[in-house]
């Protein structure tokens, strides 16, 4: 399978709302197929690896943020970033 084939695929997906994209600023992107739906990331500064906690106050918080700034929220996205405890493991 071709590089442009893969490519094709991922922003047929992405126009069907079945993957989310998550662009970082060094460039690089990310696809997120699990949740497509907006939700928080948790990713690791050293591996990179992505984790996708669940949040029962995100739609509280949406709804915080909407009435505070009086914005109709289209969309979000929340990352925290830190270092997996695999990472924090190899530093002892």
């Amino acid at each position: 399978m071709s590089l442009a084939t893969v490519y094709r695929n991922i922003v047929l997906l992405k126009s069907f709302g079945e993957v989310l994209e998550l662009g970082f600023p060094d460039g690089s992107n990310r696809y997120d197929g699990n949740k497509p739906n907006p939700h928080p990331h948790v990713i690791c500064v050293k591996c990179k690896k992505i984790v996708d906690p669940d949040l029962d106050s995100l739609e509280e918080l949406q709804k915080e943020v909407a009435l505070e700034t009086n914005f109709i929220i289209l969309n979000h996205r929340l990352d925290f970033f830190g270092l997996c405890s695999n990472c924090m493991a190899e530093k002892v």
